[in-house]
């Protein structure tokens, strides 16, 4: 059965017209919710590195049946991807379970979806769904710039999101690549402590933090912001024109 074929029976069975369908973002330890860059912007993340791990879990304030998406352009897939929990279940419906939580019931599914403008993930809930916590996803930033993913409800919309999640993505902290930014990292910028940028072709990258050429009290400060903060992203695929499930 096709995907719009199969959506759109899901969607006519639909019974969650008027429940809220939203993301919340959190740290990889799953419990700290990452915090908006602005108050009155909700859904534009303070800024992330590249490297981080967030964990999307897509909640609803009603139960019953749903069906919708999150989704990226091509364009963000380079920028940032997501990856679901588990392994594909295979024929007939190659859901990935593990990404799927108790409320949204059973059967429900998390299935891959790619076209020529979009790659994802479908998700789609079980009739007895009930309010609450429904899919896992984990989001990876791959690269330096804005991602924006965005939350779809199929019963709405195919093409306009019912959340978009904007992510800044900045150069990471974690100079020796242990997976968090500790005194080792301090230790390396310490020791480019007033370098300029031509004495080191790494530097620019690395820990000239704000670009100026110069090693000095601004990438200090942007190096503080992530003290002791995490980096356990997956490498990002070699060819941006194939997602990596």
């Amino acid at each position: 059965m096709g995907r719009f074929v199969f959506l759109s029976i899901v969607i006519l069975l639909s019974s969650v017209g008027s429940a809220e369908v939203s993301v919340s973002v959190y740290l990889p330890d799953g419990h700290t919710l990452l915090g908006p860059a602005d108050p009155n912007l909700i859904h534009a993340y303070r800024d992330i590195m590249v490297g981080t791990r967030l964990v999307l879990v897509v909640n609803s304030d009603a139960g019953g049946h749903w069906a919708g998406g999150l989704l990226l352009t091509w364009d963000n897939w380079v920028i940032g991807h997501l990856s679901p929990r588990g392994e594909s279940s295979g024929s007939p419906d190659y859901s990935y379970k593990e990404s799927i939580l108790e409320a949204a019931g059973e059967p429900a599914y998390v299935t891959e979806f790619f076209d020529d403008l979009m790659v994802g993930f479908d998700l789609v809930t079980h009739p007895g769904a009930v309010p609450g916590e429904w899919f896992v996803l984990d989001y990876h930033a791959s690269e330096i710039g804005l991602c924006y993913v965005g939350l779809y409800d199929y019963g709405l919309s195919f093409d306009i999101p019912v959340q978009t999640l904007l992510f800044n993505q900045v150069p990471s902290r974690d100079f020796d690549a242990d997976t968090a930014v500790n005194f080792m990292d301090f230790a390396l910028l310490a020791s480019h402590w007033g370098q300029q940028s031509p004495s080191d072709p790494d530097l620019e990258a690395a820990f000239d933090q704000d670009g100026d050429g110069t090693v000095g009290m601004t990438d200090l400060a942007l190096f503080s912001e992530f003290w002791l903060e995490r980096t356990d992203c997956n490498e990002p695929a070699a060819d941006p024109n194939t997602p990596t499930f």
